[in-house]
């Protein structure tokens, strides 16, 4: 035979089986327009000479390898599905006469074919959209730069050979496939009789282990550290069990429901349960897939979102005026001196304030041996970090004219619980007088642990807390010691003067009269363009991953509607020839149907609901405080899913119904 009739018959191949394989090329011509675009932005010079703009690639490069990944494991997992529900009609070719290679040109036709479009349409339109993606990455940085049309050879030859790369790798399996394969067997495979499903209560228990472990470090952890080293060790628990569950542990319960023969023996449940058995077997995986990812939907824009929504907030608490300076240093007696020198700097640089604060304050991170004793250094995740500072320096920032005694102190404390009005601190007890709020700048540490502003009635208070702490720092860290900052703020009307490193310089010259570790110097301005910058890129590759998992999702719905469309098709003749009502019949499978597909969207709540500890903990380290907006916000996004996720059940649900309609016209 030609090679022009393998051509012809794979031509006629695709056009006989388009319900399956219009939506694979779509997909495979969507992935390959993601990737160009992905890689195409990720090494934009553009992006690079804006400001922040290293945040913003650095987030794109981690997003190529994600979305390479996922185009690897999801084309091949869908041209996994072509070729099983093709099983019978190779056979008959077999049967007809044809060898095995001549099958292996047929698919290779049939997969270049598909390639070539994916190819030609994907780059087409990558190439179309990048400047449109590219605009929108400066739209969200609310950065200008000169308009031109470009096209990226270096993403064009590396999404070329990647999804070539990956078509390969699809047509070796489609040969083992086809080798491995008995034509009579695979002209048979759709009159096979299914085996019942058995249940597996071992892997029915090991998947609620996994589930149960998974949520138990979710909701067990409490410093956000710890949360980030365990959170990847709890996806990988919780994907594991939701898989064994609803491959096994969906059968089990059924099994259960069949020994209660109060419950069975009933003509709906009777019929409800023997077809879910079957439905569960066969999609368990598939129902599996599509609930991790619309959890990883939801996670990542209800995470990313939150973030972006509340930068101001953010910026706010941790830059509390327009201009802030801090000065480490370790003599505590020099603090006059280095708030003279800062002032010079305001001077010299030509700042005009309108209002000053500033102090000097000691922190170290404490442990308690029991509860509101704190008495050794320690930096594990129950550690409370101290700020210390005079009760002048608290006077002077706050306007006010406190008193204290002796023993008597001012706290203000952040996730952590004091009991009753005494606190023991490195073997001194103190009064506590506690504080309803105070406004001070932050720093990421303490949004990681609790922390205590601790407000000392003079100097000597906080040189003997510093003479008790610096041995023990030195035992567990010998190069470190324990240092003073002196933190001054400024608001004024110039507010938007940029803040460069040699502004960092200009203050390091000006401390000409004191010993320095460190001297920063920053702005709320520049600081909200860092972090809009680093939240863009959460934001965009949150958005741009989600597309591409909704997209699976919704090709896994409707290669699911149609493959359990054919087999219900079967069904549906069976429950007729034994005499079941048309309308017991129809009214057993539509409540199938949509038990079955609403099912991931269900435990997918339950996963995010769990989730929402662990993920809480660990915005904490991109300094998200308010728990309450992250709540609001993800049941939003959970709730726009939801609804997407019918508009999806509506519309592959059409396909399921029509091939059913088939064998009732028939």
């Amino acid at each position: 035979m030609s090679k022009a009739y393998y051509l012809r018959m794979a031509g006629q191949n695709l056009l006989k089986n388009k319900k399956t394989y219009i939506p694979f090329i779509l997909t495979s011509t969507f992935t390959t327009m993601m990737l160009y675009m992905i890689i195409s932005l990720s090494g934009n010079q553009g992006i690079m000479n804006i400001p922040g703009g290293g945040y913003m690639t650095m987030m794109l490069g981690l997003g190529v390898v994600v979305v390479e990944l996922f185009v690897l494991i999801f084309l091949f997992y869908t041209n996994s599905f072509l070729l099983k529900r093709r099983k019978k009609e190779f056979g008959l070719y077999s049967v007809l006469g044809m060898e095995k290679k001549h099958l292996a040109r047929v698919i290779f036709y049939e997969l270049f074919f598909s390639f070539l479009v994916s190819i030609a349409f994907g780059l087409g339109l990558g190439i179309l959209l990048d400047k449109l993606l590219f605009l929108l990455v400066l739209k969200m940085l609310d950065t200008q730069v000169p308009l031109g049309f470009s096209i990226s050879v270096k993403a064009l030859t590396q999404t070329f050979s990647y999804i070539g790369l990956v078509y390969i790798v699809m047509f070796i399996y489609g040969i083992v496939q086809v080798s491995l394969a008995n034509p009579i067997e695979l002209l048979r495979s759709g009159e096979v009789a299914e085996k019942e499903p058995k249940a597996k209560w071992i892997i029915t228990l090991l998947g609620i282990v996994c589930l149960a472990s998974g949520y138990a470090i979710s909701i067990s952890i409490t410093n956000p550290i710890t949360a980030m080293i365990f959170f990847f060790l709890a996806v990988i628990l919780v994907i594991v069990g939701t898989y064994l569950l609803f491959v096994s542990g969906s059968i089990s319960f059924l099994k259960m429901l069949e020994k209660n023969k109060a419950y069975y023996y009933k003509t709906n449940h009777f019929l409800s349960v023997s077809n879910m058995k079957f439905r569960m077997k066969q999609n368990g995986v598939s129902l599996g897939n599509i609930c991790i990812l619309s959890t990883m939907v939801l996670v990542m824009i209800s995470t990313t979102l939150s973030l972006w929504t509340g930068l101001n907030e953010v910026v706010g608490t941790y830059v509390s005026n327009d201009y802030v300076v801090k000065v480490t240093y370790p003599d505590f007696n020099e603090q006059d001196q280095i708030a003279q020198d800062v002032q010079n700097f305001w001077n010299e640089e030509g700042f005009s304030p309108q209002s000053v604060r500033q102090c000097s304050y000691l922190k170290v991170s404490l442990g308690a041996d029991q509860q509101d004793r704190y008495d050794h250094v320690s930096f594990d995740q129950n550690a409370v970090y101290f700020r210390f500072m005079t009760l002048d320096d608290y006077n002077t920032m706050e306007g006010t004219n406190v008193t204290l005694a002796p023993n008597e102190i001012l706290v203000y404390s952040e996730r952590v619980n004091l009991e009753g009005d005494q606190l023991s601190l490195l073997g001194q007890d103190y009064q506590v007088r506690p504080l309803d709020s105070f406004d001070f700048s932050n720093d990421t540490a303490q949004f990681i642990n609790g922390y205590m502003d601790v407000i000392l009635p003079n100097k000597e208070d906080i040189l003997r807390i510093k003479e008790k702490v610096d041995p023990m720092i030195h035992e567990i860290y010998p190069e470190f010691s324990v240092t003073y900052t002196y933190l001054s703020g400024i608001d004024q009307a110039d507010k938007d003067r940029s803040v460069t490193s040699e502004l960092d310089a200009a203050l390091g010259a000006s401390l000409k009269n004191v010993t320095f570790e460190r001297a920063n110097f920053y702005s709320r301005q520049e600081t909200f363009k860092e972090y809009k910058s680093f939240y863009a890129g959460f934001l965009f590759i949150g958005i741009f991953l989600s597309l591409l998992f909704i997209m699976a999702m919704i090709l896994i719905m409707y290669y699911k509607q149609m493959s359990e469309g054919y087999e219900d098709q079967k069904r549906y003749e069976i429950m007729q020839n034994v005499g079941l009502d048309e309308k017991m019949i129809k009214k057993t499978i539509n409540t199938q149907v949509i038990t079955v597909f609403f099912l991931p969207l269900i435990v997918a709540g339950i996963h995010i609901c769990f989730a929402f500890p662990i993920i809480s903990k660990l915005l904490l380290l991109l300094n998200l405080t308010n728990t309450m907006f992250f709540v609001l916000v993800t049941l939003a996004c959970f709730v726009l899913f939801s609804m997407l996720y019918v508009v999806i059940y509506w519309f592959t649900a059409k396909a399921y119904y029509k091939i059913i309609s088939s064998r009732e016209q028939n």
